[in-house]
């Protein structure tokens, strides 16, 4: 049983660095899409863009990561 024991800490602190570097990534992609939303409207301003373009600028990226996220996953359950 100590003979697991190096093999379970190293797998502890991959552990502890993956939720680390996932919550580090969260945040940045949160405060990403808050200053677009803040920076949003001048934007639409600037380019002169009525309701739907600026819907279609907005959700053409979280439409494609939606799709991307499906082959992503589909490719990780394959290939790991």
């Amino acid at each position: 049983m100590t003979a697991n024991l190096p093999a379970a800490q190293s797998q502890d602190s991959s552990s502890r660095q993956a939720l680390v570097m996932s919550t580090i990534a969260f945040t940045v992609c949160f405060a990403v899409w808050t200053i677009f939303s803040i920076i949003g409207v001048r934007i639409k301003q600037e380019l002169g863009l009525n309701e739907t373009e600026f819907g279609l600028l907005v959700g053409t990226p979280i439409l494609t990561g939606s799709i991307v996220r499906i082959v992503l996953g589909v490719w990780t359950d394959r290939y790991g």
